[in-house]
């Protein structure tokens, strides 16, 4: 009977939690050099099936943080007196130190994504199948998404209207496949 509960004591002990470790801070130096792929992920990401009201409680955060230094979401004058602008430095300061509350685009839109393009190929296929007839990809250098654009050279006004009907059932449907 002892070796049985010594048996079952030793299981009950090797299968138990271990203890935490103590969590120790760490110092990191910040780099001046332009954000990598981790910095980034830590940043908050819009997703395709956001609600207006979800893309206002994902941006809160940064808004407050632009808020702080009398800006908008663009670097705007918020609380100045109409006409006075910011210098630039003022500007680029807080699109610094507000970066990291900055949401990046959705995955399938993100130029860091090497399927951007095939999804918003799929995007105006789809649209086109909706009856839009001026719409393209839209892959500009140095944009931060990979996007589509409506309306063509002339502003098609049925196009833009309808492309933007079922623009959102056309990515969250081309997200899918």
């Amino acid at each position: 009977m002892k070796k049985a509960t010594l048996v079952l004591l030793l299981l009950l002990t090797a299968c138990s939690k271990p203890t935490a470790q103590p969590q120790v801070a760490s110092i990191s130096t910040p780099s001046s050099a332009a954000p990598t792929s981790a910095q980034q992920e830590q940043r908050p990401r819009e997703r395709l099936d956001m609600t207006p009201e979800d893309l206002d409680a994902l941006y809160a955060a940064y808004d407050r943080c632009m808020g702080g230094f009398g800006l908008d979401k663009k670097g705007q004058v918020a609380s100045r007196q109409a006409g006075q602008q910011p210098v630039k430095e003022e500007v680029d300061k807080a699109m610094k130190a507000c970066e990291s509350k900055d949401p990046l685009p959705p995955w399938e839109k993100d130029v860091n994504n090497p399927d951007a393009v095939d999804f918003a190929a799929r995007v105006v296929q789809c649209l086109r199948d909706k009856g839009v007839r001026y719409v393209e990809v839209h892959n500009e250098p140095g944009a931060e998404i990979v996007s589509y654009a409506l309306g063509g050279p002339n502003n098609d006004a049925a196009s833009i209207t309808l492309g933007l009907e079922h623009a959102k059932e056309c990515e969250i449907a081309s997200s899918k496949k």
